[in-house]
């Protein structure tokens, strides 16, 4: 983080030995449940990197993954490809967009393997579920209720009266028939993750900007499309505000650049007060743009 300037770790998630998940990226979990995806750093591809990754704790050159451990990334797999509508297929391996040992030989070789396992979860249930229904399923049938609203009662994996209800009111919700049974057409709607919200974005504060600063190119590019924006006679009070001139000079120095005022910003309160100026004469939607350009 501190080398690359990256905003928190480089993968979406971590599934540790014991088959616990935890987010890795911040905002990816904020952005997942809009149907979106915060862009990392895990796959050394930009275009890779717009999907989620996933970083699995362990050395799989060898090493084999344990059960839970495996369960856990099954679930993750099939929750991600229903929320963006994945085709299970397209799960790829770390070095399929690098070269590198990533993730390790054991685990590549399990690729296919994981693909069909996460095709199997997504599949509708081969009959009809219903009340009394005691199938693996079912469980998957009140995870997906739950996380549309609908309360299921306890996960159990046991298709009770609460269950029933619960798909009654989803298939009400959906204009399907309501019947409280959860066949194809009713699977298919339960998988399928809403439409996605706008994802709030936030400007970025040109201030934390230069305090962030790297030099990286990502930054350079995004500051140089800022200044594109911004007028003239704006970046013309701006130098004098930043260089503390009151009125102008016989030889007036070189234009200044963005990328120069983050390469020798120092924090000093005269600079501070500029880029505060500056900060107010830009739009909104502007500074966000710069925002998810920077971020990036």
């Amino acid at each position: 983080m501190d080398t690359n300037g990256w905003n928190d770790s480089g993968h979406n998630f971590l599934n540790t030995i014991d088959g616990f998940l935890l987010e890795g990226r911040q905002g990816t979990l904020a952005a997942i449940v809009k149907g979106h995806c915060v862009r990392s750093a895990h796959a050394g591809n930009k275009a890779a990197n717009e999907s989620p990754g996933i970083e699995n704790e362990g050395n799989f050159m060898t090493h084999k993954m344990g059960v839970a451990q495996w369960n856990s990334l099954v679930d993750l797999c099939a929750s991600l490809c229903s929320t963006y509508n994945i085709n299970p297929d397209n799960i790829k391996g770390h070095r399929d967009f690098k070269a590198t040992d990533c993730p390790g030989d054991w685990l590549y070789s399990q690729l296919p393997r994981l693909r069909k396992a996460v095709g199997e979860k997504l599949a509708p249930p081969t009959t009809p579920l219903k009340k009394g229904s005691r199938v693996l399923k079912v469980k998957d049938v009140q995870l997906y209720l739950k996380a549309w609203g609908f309360n299921p009662g306890v996960i159990d994996g046991i298709f009770g009266a609460n269950t029933e209800a619960a798909v009654s009111a989803f298939q009400k919700s959906k204009g399907l028939t309501v019947d409280g049974v959860v066949e194809a057409k009713t699977w298919k709607y339960l998988i399928t993750s809403p439409p996605p919200e706008p994802l709030p974005s936030e400007a970025l504060i040109l201030i934390d900007a230069c305090k962030s600063y790297k030099g990286l190119s990502e930054q350079n590019e995004a500051l140089e499309w800022l200044q594109g924006e911004i007028s003239k006679p704006i970046m013309d009070e701006f130098t004098k505000r930043w260089r503390n001139q009151s009125s102008p000079v016989a030889v007036q120095p070189q234009p200044l650049t963005l990328v120069n005022v983050c390469k020798y910003y120092g924090d000093l309160s005269d600079q501070n007060e500029a880029l505060e100026w500056l900060q107010g004469q830009i739009s909104k939607a502007v500074l966000v743009q710069f925002a998810q350009k920077w971020r990036n």
